[in-house]
Protein backbone atom coordinates (compact mmCIF):
# COMPACT_ATOMS: atom_id res chain seq x y z
CA UNK A 1 0.00 0.00 0.00
CA UNK A 2 1.28 3.51 -0.58
CA UNK A 3 -0.91 4.73 2.39
CA UNK A 4 1.89 4.64 5.58
CA UNK A 5 0.39 5.09 9.34
CA UNK A 6 2.50 3.29 12.02
CA UNK A 7 0.18 4.75 14.63
CA UNK A 8 -1.64 1.94 16.88
CA UNK A 9 -5.59 2.84 16.92
CA UNK A 10 -6.10 0.13 19.38
CA UNK A 11 -4.32 -3.72 21.16
CA UNK A 12 -6.19 -7.11 21.46
CA UNK A 13 -4.45 -9.64 23.08
CA UNK A 14 -1.54 -7.56 22.49
CA UNK A 15 -1.62 -7.57 19.14
CA UNK A 16 -1.27 -3.81 17.45
CA UNK A 17 -4.11 -2.66 15.12
CA UNK A 18 -3.53 -0.48 12.58
CA UNK A 19 -5.24 1.50 10.51
CA UNK A 20 -5.29 -0.58 7.92
CA UNK A 21 -5.94 -3.54 9.75
CA UNK A 22 -9.00 -2.27 10.74
CA UNK A 23 -9.57 -1.18 7.09
CA UNK A 24 -9.35 -4.97 6.20
CA UNK A 25 -11.60 -5.76 9.04
CA UNK A 26 -14.63 -3.59 7.49
CA UNK A 27 -13.80 -5.49 3.98
CA UNK A 28 -13.89 -8.89 6.09
CA UNK A 29 -17.16 -7.94 7.79
CA UNK A 30 -18.33 -6.17 4.90
CA UNK A 31 -18.93 -2.81 6.89
CA UNK A 32 -18.67 0.52 5.35
CA UNK A 33 -16.21 2.67 6.53
CA UNK A 34 -16.29 6.57 6.62
CA UNK A 35 -12.55 8.62 6.89
CA UNK A 36 -12.88 11.82 8.12
CA UNK A 37 -10.12 14.21 8.98
CA UNK A 38 -8.63 17.28 7.76
CA UNK A 39 -7.44 17.93 4.24
CA UNK A 40 -4.04 15.92 3.06
CA UNK A 41 -4.68 13.73 6.05
CA UNK A 42 -4.67 10.89 3.28
CA UNK A 43 -8.05 9.93 3.57
CA UNK A 44 -8.18 9.74 -0.29
CA UNK A 45 -4.84 7.57 -0.62
CA UNK A 46 -6.20 4.73 1.78
CA UNK A 47 -9.54 4.40 0.40
CA UNK A 48 -7.75 3.94 -3.01
CA UNK A 49 -4.58 1.93 -1.72
CA UNK A 50 -8.10 -0.47 -0.25
CA UNK A 51 -9.83 -0.32 -4.18
CA UNK A 52 -6.32 -1.53 -5.69
CA UNK A 53 -5.30 -3.68 -3.12
CA UNK A 54 -7.51 -5.83 -2.74
CA UNK A 55 -10.06 -5.20 -5.75
CA UNK A 56 -7.79 -4.17 -8.38
CA UNK A 57 -7.90 -1.81 -10.73
CA UNK A 58 -9.20 -3.53 -13.91
CA UNK A 59 -9.73 -2.29 -17.36
CA UNK A 60 -12.32 -4.06 -18.20
CA UNK A 61 -14.31 -7.04 -18.63
CA UNK A 62 -13.29 -10.01 -21.17
CA UNK A 63 -16.91 -11.19 -21.49
CA UNK A 64 -17.72 -9.52 -24.81
CA UNK A 65 -13.96 -10.41 -26.58
CA UNK A 66 -15.34 -14.30 -25.85
CA UNK A 67 -18.13 -13.68 -27.25
CA UNK A 68 -17.09 -12.42 -30.00
CA UNK A 69 -14.44 -14.84 -30.40
CA UNK A 70 -17.18 -17.81 -29.92
CA UNK A 71 -19.16 -16.12 -33.03
CA UNK A 72 -16.48 -15.04 -35.53
CA UNK A 73 -14.04 -17.65 -34.69
CA UNK A 74 -13.68 -18.91 -38.52
CA UNK A 75 -13.67 -15.10 -39.49
CA UNK A 76 -10.62 -13.86 -37.28
CA UNK A 77 -6.72 -14.78 -38.37
CA UNK A 78 -4.53 -15.63 -35.69
CA UNK A 79 -3.31 -12.76 -34.54
CA UNK A 80 -6.93 -11.51 -33.67
CA UNK A 81 -7.53 -14.91 -31.92
CA UNK A 82 -4.49 -14.47 -29.83
CA UNK A 83 -5.32 -10.74 -28.75
CA UNK A 84 -8.85 -11.88 -28.15
CA UNK A 85 -7.19 -14.44 -26.17
CA UNK A 86 -5.26 -12.35 -23.49
CA UNK A 87 -8.55 -10.34 -22.73
CA UNK A 88 -8.64 -13.20 -19.97
CA UNK A 89 -6.64 -11.78 -17.77
CA UNK A 90 -8.04 -8.25 -17.95
CA UNK A 91 -9.90 -8.97 -14.90
CA UNK A 92 -12.67 -6.78 -14.44
CA UNK A 93 -13.03 -3.65 -12.46
CA UNK A 94 -15.57 -4.20 -9.94
CA UNK A 95 -15.55 -0.60 -8.01
CA UNK A 96 -17.28 2.27 -7.95
CA UNK A 97 -15.45 5.28 -7.89
CA UNK A 98 -17.58 8.52 -7.19
CA UNK A 99 -16.52 12.24 -6.23
CA UNK A 100 -19.32 14.22 -3.81
CA UNK A 101 -20.81 16.71 -6.17
CA UNK A 102 -24.20 17.91 -6.13
CA UNK A 103 -25.56 17.17 -9.69
CA UNK A 104 -25.28 13.27 -9.00
CA UNK A 105 -27.53 10.64 -9.59
CA UNK A 106 -26.44 7.64 -8.40
CA UNK A 107 -28.93 5.61 -10.67
CA UNK A 108 -27.35 6.59 -13.93
CA UNK A 109 -24.29 4.72 -12.93
CA UNK A 110 -26.61 1.23 -12.91
CA UNK A 111 -28.50 1.76 -16.16
CA UNK A 112 -28.17 2.59 -19.68
CA UNK A 113 -30.47 3.14 -22.88
CA UNK A 114 -29.78 0.41 -25.56
CA UNK A 115 -31.29 2.15 -28.52
CA UNK A 116 -30.54 -1.43 -30.65
CA UNK A 117 -33.67 -1.93 -28.24
CA UNK A 118 -35.70 0.56 -30.38
CA UNK A 119 -35.69 -1.71 -33.56
CA UNK A 120 -36.40 -4.82 -31.59
CA UNK A 121 -39.89 -2.99 -30.65
CA UNK A 122 -42.78 -3.47 -32.24
CA UNK A 123 -44.97 -0.52 -33.09
CA UNK A 124 -48.94 -0.89 -32.57
CA UNK A 125 -51.56 1.43 -32.90
CA UNK A 126 -55.56 0.96 -33.02
CA UNK A 127 -56.59 3.96 -35.36
CA UNK A 128 -60.30 5.50 -34.72
CA UNK A 129 -62.66 6.46 -37.47
CA UNK A 130 -65.33 8.99 -36.80
CA UNK A 131 -68.76 8.02 -37.79
CA UNK A 132 -69.58 10.66 -39.73
CA UNK A 133 -73.62 10.36 -39.06
CA UNK A 134 -72.94 10.75 -35.27
CA UNK A 135 -69.60 12.25 -34.62
CA UNK A 136 -68.27 9.25 -32.55
CA UNK A 137 -64.90 7.58 -32.91
CA UNK A 138 -65.37 4.27 -33.57
CA UNK A 139 -62.94 1.15 -33.22
CA UNK A 140 -62.78 -1.59 -35.90
CA UNK A 141 -60.26 -4.53 -36.77
CA UNK A 142 -59.96 -6.76 -39.73
CA UNK A 143 -61.19 -9.74 -39.85
CA UNK A 144 -62.17 -12.79 -42.47
CA UNK A 145 -66.14 -13.44 -42.53
CA UNK A 146 -67.14 -16.98 -42.89
CA UNK A 147 -67.30 -16.54 -46.52
CA UNK A 148 -63.90 -15.77 -46.89
CA UNK A 149 -64.64 -12.25 -47.55
CA UNK A 150 -62.02 -9.36 -45.47
CA UNK A 151 -64.01 -7.15 -44.12
CA UNK A 152 -63.86 -4.87 -40.62
CA UNK A 153 -65.52 -5.79 -37.11
CA UNK A 154 -66.46 -3.26 -35.30
CA UNK A 155 -65.33 -3.07 -31.54
CA UNK A 156 -67.39 -2.25 -28.85
CA UNK A 157 -65.95 0.35 -25.76
CA UNK A 158 -65.26 -2.41 -23.27
CA UNK A 159 -63.46 -4.40 -26.51
CA UNK A 160 -61.59 -0.97 -27.76
CA UNK A 161 -59.99 -0.27 -24.34
CA UNK A 162 -59.14 -3.85 -23.56
CA UNK A 163 -57.39 -4.15 -27.02
CA UNK A 164 -55.98 -0.39 -26.67
CA UNK A 165 -54.31 -1.80 -23.37
CA UNK A 166 -53.05 -4.76 -24.82
CA UNK A 167 -51.19 -2.84 -27.81
CA UNK A 168 -49.56 -0.75 -25.34
CA UNK A 169 -48.24 -3.52 -23.55
CA UNK A 170 -46.60 -5.05 -26.53
CA UNK A 171 -45.38 -1.83 -28.47
CA UNK A 172 -43.54 -1.27 -24.94
CA UNK A 173 -42.02 2.63 -23.39
CA UNK A 174 -38.67 3.89 -22.97
CA UNK A 175 -38.65 1.86 -19.79
CA UNK A 176 -38.25 -1.45 -22.18
CA UNK A 177 -35.33 0.08 -23.26
CA UNK A 178 -33.24 0.58 -20.50
CA UNK A 179 -30.74 -2.34 -19.26
CA UNK A 180 -28.78 -2.79 -16.09
CA UNK A 181 -25.06 -1.75 -16.66
CA UNK A 182 -22.04 -4.08 -15.57
CA UNK A 183 -21.93 -1.76 -12.28
CA UNK A 184 -24.11 -3.64 -10.92
CA UNK A 185 -21.45 -6.48 -9.91
CA UNK A 186 -19.66 -3.68 -7.87
CA UNK A 187 -18.21 -5.22 -4.65
CA UNK A 188 -16.43 -1.57 -3.51
CA UNK A 189 -18.23 1.81 -3.74
CA UNK A 190 -15.45 4.60 -3.51
CA UNK A 191 -17.45 7.93 -2.03
CA UNK A 192 -15.00 10.56 -1.82
CA UNK A 193 -15.66 13.94 -0.35
CA UNK A 194 -19.24 12.97 0.76
CA UNK A 195 -20.18 15.84 3.17
CA UNK A 196 -19.48 18.00 -0.10
CA UNK A 197 -23.05 16.69 -1.16
CA UNK A 198 -26.30 18.40 -0.76
CA UNK A 199 -28.67 16.20 1.50
CA UNK A 200 -31.12 15.43 -1.31
CA UNK A 201 -28.01 14.27 -3.15
CA UNK A 202 -26.45 12.13 -0.11
CA UNK A 203 -30.06 10.62 0.55
CA UNK A 204 -29.05 8.84 -2.98
CA UNK A 205 -26.58 6.95 -1.08
CA UNK A 206 -28.51 5.21 1.12
CA UNK A 207 -29.42 2.56 -1.06
CA UNK A 208 -26.09 1.97 -2.26
CA UNK A 209 -24.49 1.80 1.39
CA UNK A 210 -27.51 -0.81 2.20
CA UNK A 211 -25.77 -2.48 -0.77
CA UNK A 212 -28.33 -2.62 -3.04
CA UNK A 213 -29.79 -0.06 -5.77
CA UNK A 214 -33.90 1.17 -6.46
CA UNK A 215 -34.54 1.60 -10.21
CA UNK A 216 -38.19 1.88 -11.47
CA UNK A 217 -39.79 0.78 -8.40
CA UNK A 218 -37.28 -2.18 -8.17
CA UNK A 219 -34.34 -3.14 -5.95
CA UNK A 220 -31.61 -4.59 -7.34
CA UNK A 221 -28.93 -6.09 -5.19
CA UNK A 222 -25.13 -4.65 -5.55
CA UNK A 223 -22.03 -7.37 -6.40
CA UNK A 224 -24.13 -10.05 -5.81
CA UNK A 225 -24.12 -10.19 -1.99
CA UNK A 226 -21.16 -8.49 -1.37
CA UNK A 227 -20.94 -4.70 -1.58
CA UNK A 228 -19.18 -2.97 0.82
CA UNK A 229 -18.79 1.09 0.85
CA UNK A 230 -15.87 3.31 1.72
CA UNK A 231 -16.73 7.21 2.17
CA UNK A 232 -14.06 10.54 2.88
CA UNK A 233 -14.86 13.90 4.01
CA UNK A 234 -14.39 16.88 6.01
CA UNK A 235 -16.63 18.02 8.72
CA UNK A 236 -17.18 20.80 9.70
CA UNK A 237 -18.34 24.30 8.02
CA UNK A 238 -14.97 25.75 7.97
CA UNK A 239 -14.17 23.30 5.09
CA UNK A 240 -17.25 24.04 2.99
CA UNK A 241 -19.81 27.06 2.23
CA UNK A 242 -22.97 25.60 4.78
CA UNK A 243 -22.99 23.12 7.09
CA UNK A 244 -22.70 19.37 6.22
CA UNK A 245 -23.40 17.42 8.98
CA UNK A 246 -24.25 14.00 7.67
CA UNK A 247 -27.29 13.19 9.66
CA UNK A 248 -27.93 10.19 12.34
CA UNK A 249 -29.47 8.17 9.63
CA UNK A 250 -26.65 8.18 7.13
CA UNK A 251 -23.77 8.21 10.04
CA UNK A 252 -25.79 4.92 11.24
CA UNK A 253 -25.45 3.15 7.32
CA UNK A 254 -21.66 4.29 7.93
CA UNK A 255 -21.38 1.46 10.00
CA UNK A 256 -17.41 2.75 11.05
CA UNK A 257 -16.52 6.09 11.45
CA UNK A 258 -13.02 6.77 12.02
CA UNK A 259 -11.36 10.51 12.52
CA UNK A 260 -7.90 10.47 10.69
CA UNK A 261 -7.00 13.43 12.33
CA UNK A 262 -6.50 11.51 16.00
CA UNK A 263 -4.55 9.38 14.98
CA UNK A 264 -2.46 11.11 11.98
CA UNK A 265 0.85 9.01 11.20
CA UNK A 266 3.58 9.60 12.95
CA UNK A 267 6.84 11.69 12.08
CA UNK A 268 8.81 8.39 10.63
CA UNK A 269 6.31 7.58 8.08
CA UNK A 270 5.78 11.19 6.95
CA UNK A 271 9.87 11.07 6.46
CA UNK A 272 9.15 7.83 4.85
CA UNK A 273 6.05 9.44 2.57
CA UNK A 274 7.94 12.40 1.74
CA UNK A 275 11.44 10.42 0.72
CA UNK A 276 9.85 7.93 -1.38
CA UNK A 277 6.86 10.22 -3.30
CA UNK A 278 6.59 14.01 -3.31
CA UNK A 279 3.84 13.81 -6.05
CA UNK A 280 1.05 15.53 -3.87
CA UNK A 281 -1.61 13.48 -5.76
CA UNK A 282 -3.16 10.16 -5.56
CA UNK A 283 -1.10 7.20 -5.92
CA UNK A 284 -2.83 3.50 -6.83
CA UNK A 285 -1.08 0.51 -5.58
CA UNK A 286 -1.03 -2.64 -7.39
CA UNK A 287 -3.08 -5.39 -6.45
CA UNK A 288 -1.63 -8.03 -4.00
CA UNK A 289 -4.97 -9.82 -2.66
CA UNK A 290 -7.35 -11.42 -4.63
CA UNK A 291 -11.10 -10.41 -3.92
CA UNK A 292 -12.58 -13.98 -4.53
CA UNK A 293 -10.01 -14.25 -1.05
CA UNK A 294 -11.39 -11.61 0.65
CA UNK A 295 -15.34 -12.19 -0.16
CA UNK A 296 -14.41 -15.84 0.66
CA UNK A 297 -12.93 -15.04 4.16
CA UNK A 298 -16.44 -13.07 4.25
CA UNK A 299 -18.69 -15.81 4.00
CA UNK A 300 -17.00 -17.74 6.80
CA UNK A 301 -16.91 -14.74 9.46
CA UNK A 302 -20.75 -13.96 8.29
CA UNK A 303 -22.08 -17.90 8.86
CA UNK A 304 -19.93 -17.85 12.09
CA UNK A 305 -22.02 -18.71 15.24
CA UNK A 306 -21.70 -15.88 17.55
CA UNK A 307 -20.12 -16.41 21.58
CA UNK A 308 -23.05 -15.80 23.64
CA UNK A 309 -20.85 -13.47 25.62
CA UNK A 310 -20.45 -11.08 22.55
CA UNK A 311 -24.93 -11.20 22.13
CA UNK A 312 -25.08 -10.25 25.97
CA UNK A 313 -22.80 -7.38 25.42
CA UNK A 314 -24.25 -6.03 22.81
CA UNK A 315 -27.60 -6.17 24.13
CA UNK A 316 -25.95 -4.09 26.90
CA UNK A 317 -25.41 -1.72 24.41
CA UNK A 318 -28.98 -1.39 22.93
CA UNK A 319 -30.66 -2.17 25.89
CA UNK A 320 -28.33 -1.41 29.34
CA UNK A 321 -27.19 2.22 28.39
CA UNK A 322 -31.00 2.77 27.64
CA UNK A 323 -31.58 2.93 31.32
CA UNK A 324 -32.05 5.86 33.37
CA UNK A 325 -34.28 7.24 36.34
CA UNK A 326 -37.11 8.16 33.60
CA UNK A 327 -37.38 4.24 32.49
CA UNK A 328 -35.84 4.73 28.42
CA UNK A 329 -33.70 7.41 27.34
CA UNK A 330 -35.33 6.91 23.47
CA UNK A 331 -38.83 7.63 25.26
CA UNK A 332 -37.48 10.64 26.84
CA UNK A 333 -36.67 11.78 22.79
CA UNK A 334 -35.46 15.17 22.86
CA UNK A 335 -36.36 15.70 26.46
CA UNK A 336 -32.10 13.18 26.97
CA UNK A 337 -30.04 14.45 28.70
CA UNK A 338 -31.77 18.05 30.45
CA UNK A 339 -34.58 15.98 31.94
CA UNK A 340 -32.35 13.52 33.82
CA UNK A 341 -32.05 13.95 37.60
CA UNK A 342 -28.98 15.97 38.21
CA UNK A 343 -26.61 12.97 39.51
CA UNK A 344 -27.24 11.01 36.29
CA UNK A 345 -26.44 14.31 34.01
CA UNK A 346 -22.64 13.95 35.25
CA UNK A 347 -22.82 10.04 34.49
CA UNK A 348 -22.35 8.11 31.15
CA UNK A 349 -26.28 8.19 31.94
CA UNK A 350 -26.23 11.92 30.66
CA UNK A 351 -23.10 11.28 28.36
CA UNK A 352 -25.05 8.39 25.51
CA UNK A 353 -27.74 7.20 23.80
CA UNK A 354 -28.27 3.28 23.88
CA UNK A 355 -26.62 2.02 20.22
CA UNK A 356 -29.13 1.33 17.42
CA UNK A 357 -30.28 -2.32 16.80
CA UNK A 358 -27.91 -1.85 12.98
CA UNK A 359 -25.10 -0.30 15.21
CA UNK A 360 -24.75 -3.46 17.55
CA UNK A 361 -24.53 -5.67 14.40
CA UNK A 362 -21.80 -3.40 12.87
CA UNK A 363 -19.81 -3.86 16.59
CA UNK A 364 -20.16 -7.64 16.37
CA UNK A 365 -19.56 -7.50 12.88
CA UNK A 366 -16.16 -5.77 13.24
CA UNK A 367 -15.52 -7.40 16.43
CA UNK A 368 -15.37 -10.84 14.60
CA UNK A 369 -13.34 -9.55 11.76
CA UNK A 370 -10.59 -7.78 14.33
CA UNK A 371 -10.73 -11.28 16.20
CA UNK A 372 -9.91 -12.99 13.03
CA UNK A 373 -6.86 -10.58 12.30
CA UNK A 374 -5.57 -10.87 15.36
CA UNK A 375 -5.30 -14.75 15.29
CA UNK A 376 -3.71 -14.52 12.08
CA UNK A 377 -1.08 -11.69 13.70
CA UNK A 378 -0.81 -14.24 16.35
CA UNK A 379 -1.61 -17.73 15.53
CA UNK A 380 -0.30 -19.23 19.23
CA UNK A 381 -2.77 -17.18 21.46
CA UNK A 382 -4.26 -19.14 23.88
CA UNK A 383 -7.91 -17.73 24.47
CA UNK A 384 -9.63 -14.30 23.25
CA UNK A 385 -10.86 -11.28 25.29
CA UNK A 386 -14.46 -11.48 23.84
CA UNK A 387 -15.06 -7.97 25.83
CA UNK A 388 -12.11 -6.02 24.98
CA UNK A 389 -12.47 -6.86 20.70
CA UNK A 390 -15.94 -5.78 21.45
CA UNK A 391 -15.12 -2.36 23.31
CA UNK A 392 -12.77 -1.46 20.69
CA UNK A 393 -15.45 -2.06 17.98
CA UNK A 394 -17.95 -0.38 19.93
CA UNK A 395 -15.67 2.75 20.35
CA UNK A 396 -15.13 2.85 16.63
CA UNK A 397 -18.95 2.19 15.15
CA UNK A 398 -19.81 4.85 17.82
CA UNK A 399 -17.66 7.47 18.60
CA UNK A 400 -18.96 9.75 15.57
CA UNK A 401 -22.58 7.88 14.95
CA UNK A 402 -24.16 10.78 17.28
CA UNK A 403 -25.42 8.90 20.12
CA UNK A 404 -22.81 11.15 22.38
CA UNK A 405 -23.72 14.30 24.32
CA UNK A 406 -21.89 16.98 22.53
CA UNK A 407 -21.71 19.61 25.05
CA UNK A 408 -20.99 16.98 27.90
CA UNK A 409 -17.81 15.63 25.44
CA UNK A 410 -16.67 19.08 24.63
CA UNK A 411 -17.04 20.37 28.48
CA UNK A 412 -15.38 17.48 29.94
CA UNK A 413 -13.95 15.65 27.29
CA UNK A 414 -12.19 18.44 25.60
CA UNK A 415 -14.27 17.73 22.76
CA UNK A 416 -12.27 14.23 22.62
CA UNK A 417 -15.13 11.96 21.11
CA UNK A 418 -12.66 8.87 21.62
CA UNK A 419 -11.86 9.95 25.04
CA UNK A 420 -15.27 10.13 26.11
CA UNK A 421 -16.44 6.70 24.29
CA UNK A 422 -13.08 5.07 26.19
CA UNK A 423 -14.87 6.63 29.92
CA UNK A 424 -17.81 4.82 28.69
CA UNK A 425 -16.28 1.53 28.56
CA UNK A 426 -14.42 2.27 31.79
CA UNK A 427 -18.06 2.38 33.21
CA UNK A 428 -18.96 -0.87 31.11
CA UNK A 429 -16.09 -2.98 32.24
CA UNK A 430 -16.99 -1.91 35.99
CA UNK A 431 -20.68 -3.14 35.79
CA UNK A 432 -20.03 -6.31 33.30
CA UNK A 433 -17.21 -7.11 35.97
CA UNK A 434 -19.41 -7.09 38.85
CA UNK A 435 -22.32 -9.23 36.85
CA UNK A 436 -20.14 -11.81 35.46
CA UNK A 437 -20.44 -14.47 37.72
CA UNK A 438 -24.51 -13.30 38.26
CA UNK A 439 -24.55 -13.84 34.48
CA UNK A 440 -22.86 -17.34 34.20
CA UNK A 441 -25.00 -18.63 37.34
CA UNK A 442 -27.85 -17.41 35.47
CA UNK A 443 -27.54 -18.79 32.43
CA UNK A 444 -26.29 -22.20 33.15
CA UNK A 445 -29.97 -22.12 35.04
CA UNK A 446 -31.39 -21.28 32.28
CA UNK A 447 -30.04 -23.84 29.71
CA UNK A 448 -31.23 -26.42 32.91
CA UNK A 449 -34.95 -24.63 31.76
CA UNK A 450 -35.23 -23.45 35.80
CA UNK A 451 -36.01 -19.93 36.82
CA UNK A 452 -34.90 -18.98 40.04
CA UNK A 453 -36.40 -15.60 41.35
CA UNK A 454 -33.11 -15.23 43.73
CA UNK A 455 -31.05 -15.25 40.66
CA UNK A 456 -33.25 -12.91 38.44
CA UNK A 457 -33.71 -10.67 40.93
CA UNK A 458 -29.82 -10.06 40.49
CA UNK A 459 -30.53 -8.29 37.79
CA UNK A 460 -31.63 -4.52 38.11
CA UNK A 461 -31.23 -1.03 36.45
CA UNK A 462 -29.45 -1.38 33.36
CA UNK A 463 -28.93 -4.73 33.34
CA UNK A 464 -32.76 -5.65 33.79
CA UNK A 465 -32.74 -6.81 30.56
CA UNK A 466 -30.81 -9.90 31.31
CA UNK A 467 -34.43 -11.24 32.88
CA UNK A 468 -35.78 -11.51 29.86
CA UNK A 469 -33.08 -13.19 28.23
CA UNK A 470 -32.41 -15.94 30.86
CA UNK A 471 -36.43 -16.48 30.87
CA UNK A 472 -36.10 -16.80 26.74
CA UNK A 473 -33.27 -19.19 26.71
CA UNK A 474 -35.14 -21.32 29.76
CA UNK A 475 -38.39 -21.85 27.98
CA UNK A 476 -36.40 -22.82 24.61
CA UNK A 477 -34.33 -25.15 27.28
CA UNK A 478 -37.80 -26.77 28.06
CA UNK A 479 -39.14 -27.34 24.51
Amino acid sequence: MTYKNSTELMQLNGVPIYMNDLAEACLRGRLNLFLQGDTGSGKTQLAQDVRSYYFGSGVGSGNLAKKVKEKFSDRLDPKAIEAIEATKYFPEDKTLFILGRNDMDTRELFQQINIGKLHQTPKYNLEPLVNPDTGELEYYYPKVNKNGVFVYQKLNEEQADRVKKELERIAGSTEHIKELTSKINTNLIVVDELPNCVPAVRAQLFNLFDGFVELNGKAYPIGNGYSVGIATGNIGQKFTESSNELGRALKDRMHVIVDTDYFTPKPSDTLEILANNTNPRVEFAQQTKATKDLIEEHKKLASREIHLEKLILANYLVHGLDYCSKGSKRKMKDAWPTQLESHEQGSDVGLILPVSTRAAKSIIRLSEALDDIVSEKQPDQSSKDYFDSMMQAFKFVSAYSGILNPSSVQANYNNDFYKALDAVISTTKTQYDEQKGAIAVGIEMAYEGKRESKILNKFTGRWEFMRDILNSISEKSKK
